[in-house]
C-alpha cells in the first residue's frame, strides 16, 4: 500500500456561499428527502408563541452565539430542526485575516472545551451571512410550511470594549442589521425571490413584500473576562441611547467567585479542571455587578428599553494539550452549574426585576425546569456537538410544547429549588468520555455508515452521497474552518476534514493540497482520485465522481466515464 499523501495547506477559513446555492440546495434537498442540511424538519404549531419585552416568537430557544449561529447554512439548519431565538456569532473590530484562531478549536469529551470567541469571517461576510439566512428562514416558513414568517428572531452579539463596539465597522453593523434594506446583500436576496417567484408552491409576492428591513432586534453584549464594571455600563448605555436597540450584558461564571467555584466542581468530579486564580480576582465582582445592574435597570426604564443579563459566558481554564493555546474555555455541564448558581444570586438580589436569558448546558435534561423557573430565551452549543448535533432541537422543542405556561420572569424560590435539586442530580457527575475508541485507519471511501461526521458538524461540512449500494462521506473545503469536532467523533484514525473526499472552494486550495478531491473552476473540472490512499475499487471511485457531479456540483456529466 503506498504511503497516504501529505493534506498540506488545506483551508482553515469559511468561503461563504451565495444566496442563490443556498437556496436551491435547500429546495432539492427538502424536495427529495424532507431534510434541510441533513436535519428532519419540524414543523412548529402556529399557535403557540412566546413573548418577552421586546419579541413574540413560537420557541424561546435556540443555538448560542458560536459555531452553530456563524454561516447561513448552520442557522437554516437549526430553523429545520425546531429553533426559534438564534444568539448570532460575536462580531468585534477585529475580524476576518487580522483574527488568528488556532486549530482544531473545539473538543467534546463529556463536558465542552474551546478557543473560538468571534467570528471568523469579516463582519461585512458576517452581515450577508445572517441576511441571507433571514431570508432563507422566511423562505422555508411559508414554503415549507415550519411555521409563522415572523416567528424566529435574531439577537446580535458584539464585543468587546467601548472602543470597538463604537468603531465605525462595528457601529455599521448594527445600523444594517437594524436596517438592511438599503444593503446590497438584501437586494440580491429581495431580487432573487422576486425572480422566481412563479416556482415556488407557497412563496409568493405577498410573503416577499412583508419582509422586515429589521434583520434582528436585540443585542448580547459580549466582554472579556476583567472588563471593568463602568466599561461594561458604558457599552450598555451607549447601545440603549444611540442605539435604542433591546440589550442583554453578558455576565461570567467568575461571579461565583474562586471558592465556589472549585467545590462545585469538585463536587461533581471536575476538581481536575485547573481554574485560572486571576480571572476571579481581575474580573468582575458580586457587589460591582449588582450595583451596575441596578443603574442599568433605571437607565433602561426611563429610556422604555429592554434590558436583561444573559447567564453566562464560558470558564476560562488552563488547557489540557489539546489544544495550541495555553487557556481554554469551558461549557457544558459543569458550567451549567456555575451558571445557575449565578443565577440565583441575581434573582435573590432582584427579584423579578432583572430578565434573565441562560446558555451553559442546556439540554433535554433540565430546559423544562429552566423555563419554569421564568429563565428564557435559552442558547446551547455544547450539546449540538454531540452525537445527534442539530437533531436534538426537534426533541427539545417537544418538550417545551408540553409544558404549557411558564413565568414570564425570574423567580427566586424556584431558582433557589433547581438549584438544589441540580447539586444533588447525578446527571451533573463528571462521566467518562464518549468520545469512540479508535482502531482502524479512515479510508477515503466506504466508511461505516455511522454518519457522525456529518451530525457534529456544526456547519454542514459533511455529506452522505450513497453511490450505488454503497455509503461515501464527501467533504464541502468551502463550509469548513477545521474547528476538529468530526474528527473526536469518528471511530476511525483520521480526519475527515482532511482525509475524505474533497469539494475543493477554489482552484489554487485544489492545487496546493494533495487530498483526493474535485474542483469546478468555471466550465472546467479538475479530479484528483484514487490515488492509491488504499485499496480501492475503481467503480467505486467513478460512482462517487459522478454523485458529486450531480448531486453537489449540478452539472452534466463531461464525458461517457464520468
Amino acid at each position: 500500500m503506498a504511503k497516504a499523501p501529505l493534506n498540506i495547506n488545506m483551508s482553515d477559513k469559511m468561503i461563504p456561499v451565495d444566496f442563490p446555492v443556498l437556496l436551491e440546495n435547500i429546495i432539492a434537498e427538502y424536495n427529495t428527502k424532507k431534510t434541510i442540511y441533513d436535519v428532519p424538519i419540524k414543523i412548529i404549531d402556529k399557535k403557540v408563541s412566546y413573548k418577552n419585552g421586546f419579541m413574540e416568537i413560537e420557541m424561546p430557544f435556540g443555538p448560542a452565539a458560536g459555531p452553530h449561529t456563524q454561516l447561513a447554512q448552520n442557522i437554516a439548519a437549526g430553523y429545520a430542526g425546531g429553533a426559534r431565538f438564534f444568539e448570532l456569532k460575536t462580531v468585534q473590530v477585529i475580524d476576518g485575516e487580522s483574527l488568528h484562531i488556532n486549530k482544531p478549536c473545539i473538543n467534546v469529551p463529556d463536558e465542552g472545551y474551546n478557543i473560538e470567541w468571534s467570528t471568523e469571517i469579516t463582519i461585512e461576510q458576517a452581515l450577508d451571512e445572517y441576511v441571507k439566512a433571514y431570508f432563507l428562514l422566511r423562505f422555508m416558513s411559508v414554503e415549507f410550511g415550519l411555521g409563522k414568517s415572523d416567528g424566529f428572531s435574531f439577537n446580535m452579539s458584539v464585543g468587546y470594549d467601548l472602543q470597538g463596539i463604537k468603531s465605525h465597522k462595528v457601529n455599521t453593523f448594527i445600523d444594517q442589521m437594524k436596517n438592511a434594506a438599503p444593503t446590497l446583500i438584501y437586494r440580491k436576496c429581495y431580487q432573487y425571490l422576486e425572480h422566481n417567484l412563479t416556482r415556488y408552491s407557497r412563496f409568493s409576492v405577498s410573503d416577499l413584500k412583508i419582509m422586515n428591513k429589521s434583520i434582528a432586534d436585540s443585542i448580547t453584549v459580549s466582554t472579556m473576562h476583567g472588563c471593568p464594571a463602568d466599561e461594561i455600563e458604558k457599552i450598555a448605555e451607549y447601545l440603549m441611547t444611540a442605539k435604542k436597540v433591546p440589550v442583554y450584558i453578558k455576565l461570567n461564571p467568575t461571579l461565583n467567585g474562586l471558592a465556589e467555584t472549585q467545590k462545585i466542581l469538585a463536587d461533581k468530579g471536575y476538581g481536575y479542571i485547573r481554574l485560572v486564580e486571576t480571572q476571579f480576582t481581575h474580573d468582575l465582582q458580586l457587589g460591582e455587578a449588582v450595583a451596575m445592574l441596578e443603574r442599568l435597570l433605571k437607565k433602561a426604564e426611563a429610556l422604555h428599553v429592554f434590558f436583561g443579563v444573559k447567564l453566562t459566558n464560558t470558564l476560562p481554564v488552563e488547557a489540557d494539550g489539546h489544544f495550541q493555546d495555553k487557556q481554554m474555555y469551558l461549557s457544558g455541564k459543569p458550567l451549567f452549574l456555575l451558571a445557575l448558581s449565578v443565577a440565583r444570586k441575581l434573582a435573590d438580589e432582584f427579584g423579578d426585576t432583572l430578565p434573565m436569558s441562560f446558555s451553559g448546558g442546556l439540554d433535554g435534561h433540565n430546559i423544562a425546569a429552566m423555563l419554569k423557573t421564568g429563565i428564557h430565551p435559552l442558547t446551547m452549543a455544547t450539546v449540538l456537538l454531540k452525537s445527534r448535533g442539530y437533531r436534538y432541537l426537534a426533541e427539545y422543542a417537544d418538550i417545551i410544547a408540553g409544558i404549557g405556561k411558564f413565568p414570564v420572569r425570574p423567580e427566586f424560590g424556584k431558582i433557589d429549588r433547581f438549584m438544589q435539586l441540580s447539586l444533588q442530580d447525578s446527571y451533573y457527575t463528571k462521566k467518562k468520555s464518549n468520545l469512540p475508541k479508535k482502531k482502524d485507519k479512515l479510508p477515503m471511501l466506504n466508511c461505516k455508515n455511522c454518519s457522525l461526521c456529518i451530525a457534529v458538524c456544526p456547519n454542514r461540512a459533511n455529506i452522505a452521497l450513497y453511490t450505488g449500494d454503497k455509503f461515501q462521506i464527501v467533504h464541502i473545503d468551502a463550509y469548513c474552518n477545521e474547528c476538529g469536532n468530526c474528527a473526536n467523533y469518528c471511530p476511525y484514525i483520521g480526519k475527515p476534514y482532511r482525509n475524505k473526499f474533497t469539494v475543493f472552494s477554489s482552484l489554487a486550495e485544489y492545487n496546493v493540497s494533495e487530498s483526493n478531491g474535485i474542483i469546478k473552476n468555471q466550465d472546467e473540472i479538475k479530479i484528483r482520485v484514487c490515488k492509491e490512499v488504499e485499496p480501492a475499487d475503481s467503480a467505486d471511485c467513478q460512482n462517487l465522481i459522478r454523485a458529486v457531479k450531480h448531486s453537489v456540483l449540478r452539472c452534466k456529466e463531461d464525458d461517457e466515464n464520468g
